[in-house]
């Protein structure tokens, strides 16, 4: 991440919600008026099956190798507060691992949805 990437997050997270949407959809516009690139594919993921008894750490790992194609940098906010909620909040390992394959699923929609706008 350049310098300007880091300016412009730490811009964004000091704006509020209704802010933060009107700064998207003015960088979808700038965005918009550019000459369109090359095609590009995107990755289709490669599910592993979950393994029996399968832990939160376990999950992680299988669900990144899954979703190779996703930054692990970009879900680990989503990522850790998930684990924390296991570790620290004592939810079940189970229940976490569900919202971590919904959460990966969900970014790679997102990912998708990326390419497709370039």
């Amino acid at each position: 991440m350049n310098s300007r990437e880091r300016h412009f997050l730490r811009v964004m997270r000091k704006l509020g919600d209704a802010e933060q949407e009107q700064l998207l959809a003015f960088a979808d516009f700038l965005r918009s008026r550019q000459q369109p690139e090359t095609s590009v594919v995107h990755q289709e993921p490669k599910i592993l099956p979950a393994k029996e008894g399968e832990t939160v750490i376990g999950a992680i790992k299988r669900l990144r190798e899954s979703y190779a194609m996703l930054d692990a940098k970009e879900m680990l906010n989503d990522t850790s507060s998930l684990m924390s909620r296991h570790v620290m909040g004592g939810e079940a390992a189970g229940t976490v691992v569900v919202e971590l394959e919904l959460m990966f699923k969900r970014h790679y929609q997102r990912y998708c949805g990326a390419l497709e706008d370039v």
